[in-house]
């Protein structure tokens, strides 16, 4: 049951012959609160709640399509919340294309330079650039059961503030992150295939949880053939990012990018993620120049725990630290690459099994690294690790005699714990 509900979870859906993408990701409905609540059914009423409301309005989208006229600006009003009613495919947010260089009023989805903007339940697709930014003034942005399709740029981007800092606080969770026909095919300015699912800058404490990566890939001919799903950098620290699924990436998560003077990012945890690269994804010379899914470059005190990675001979590496990474830990990782570091990083490692196979696994092929009752060899067998008191599915560690390797806690013959019921709380 839990292999039924993984692969359901991925099928891609389609309306019109349009795709959808895969399915909403398994989430409790958010209450509907707010000091007003303004309901809309039109693109026009929509604008019209967007550009006059208040600190603290809540806007709850009809079910249906809305052909965006011009992106939706949230500028100085704090707590605004943008939503649907109910699970994210019914209501669909739409731009002019995501290669399309005629965006006029429309390059991003939505804009907020405002504290507690919070974008749930619902579809943003096809913008030339962002599907959602964030800019300066900005804080404790939540994007809550979204799916995010087809963005010419970064499906989620966050800027520094041109002072030191950026816009803190972050979570994004339950959430879909694809591309349903390929990446970008013009250049949008900064050249053939910029993007990533989040590109965050010099910020702190992100929370990215719960979430699927799907398709951000792009073909040898572009300019950019590493872009990460997940980049935090640019002196940024704390973030956590867990229990989240990526299938078919160039990179799966990066902590910092560059060898900068500080740290390109700080701390941090990468645990409990599941992350697959298909066999023969990457061309000969595409894996022979290729270095990790997970990266630590410039960023000490990271901890990466827990994560089920099976690169099928895509990736050199499973797991790469770089740089001026010191106190970094790679603990308890079920992966079948290398584990390693280059110029000057240093970690701190133990109960990594580098020799996994997709037979571990109930659905290698689908991206589902959930254990099989027959990985005894990984069952049981791993360190108890007290910061990691769960699993994927938020199942207890441990459910036998000691720690499971990797992401998944094997559980006989139980379904996937369906997630905690939201509040409006972090």
């Amino acid at each position: 049951m839990r292999y039924l509900l993984f692969v359901l979870a991925l099928i891609p859906l389609s309306v019109s012959g349009q795709s959808l993408g895969s399915a909403c990701r398994n989430a409790p409905t958010l209450p509907v609160t707010g000091t007003r609540i303004v309901n809309v059914a039109t693109e026009t009423a929509l604008q019209q709640a967007v550009s006059s409301a208040q600190s603290g309005d809540t806007i709850v989208l009809a079910n249906g399509t809305y052909n965006l006229s011009n992106t939706l600006y949230v500028s100085g009003r704090n707590n605004i919340t943008i939503r649907g009613a109910s699970g994210c495919d019914s209501v669909v947010l739409v731009g002019r294309g995501m290669d399309n260089s005629n965006a006029g009023s429309v390059p991003h989805g939505v804009w907020s330079n405002s504290v507690g903007t919070t974008i749930a339940h619902l579809t943003i697709r096809n913008t030339w650039d962002n599907l959602i930014i964030f800019n300066a003034g900005a804080s404790a942005p939540r994007i809550y059961n979204v799916k995010l399709l087809d963005s010419g740029s970064q499906f989620i981007k966050s800027n520094p503030d041109g002072s030191g800092g950026g816009v803190n606080g972050g979570l994004v969770e339950y959430s879909v992150f694809e591309y349903t026909a390929g990446a970008p095919a013009v250049d949008h300015g900064s050249g053939v295939g910029y993007f990533n699912g989040l590109s965050i800058h010099t910020a702190a404490n992100w929370i990215i949880r719960d979430n699927l990566f799907k398709n951000l890939h792009n073909p040898d001919s572009s300019a950019y053939l590493w872009n990460p799903a997940v980049l935090v950098w640019n002196h940024s620290s704390g973030t956590i990012s867990e229990r989240n699924i990526f299938v078919n990436i160039d990179r799966a998560i990066a902590y910092g990018l560059g060898d900068v003077a500080g740290s390109d990012h700080q701390g941090g945890v990468i645990r409990n993620n599941f992350i697959t690269q298909l066999p023969g994804f990457f061309s000969a010379g595409r894996s022979a120049g290729s270095d990790g899914v997970i990266i630590v470059w410039d960023s000490p005190g990271t901890l990466v725990y827990h994560n089920s990675v099976l690169t099928n001979a895509n990736s050199a590496r499973s797991i790469e630290f770089r740089f001026a990474t010191t106190g970094a830990e790679a603990r308890n990782n079920l992966v079948d690459s290398p584990i390693g570091t280059r110029d000057g990083a240093t970690f701190s490692q133990s109960g990594n099994v580098t020799t996994a196979t997709s037979a571990l696994f109930v659905g290698a092929a689908s991206g589902d690294l959930h254990l099989a009752a027959s990985a005894t060899s990984v069952i049981n067998q791993a360190p108890t690790l007290s910061a990691v008191a769960n699993d994927i599915d938020q199942n207890a560690r441990p459910s036998g005699g000691a720690y499971d390797t990797g992401a998944d806690e094997f559980v006989a013959g139980t379904d996937l714990v369906p997630p905690a019921a939201p509040t409006n709380f972090r």
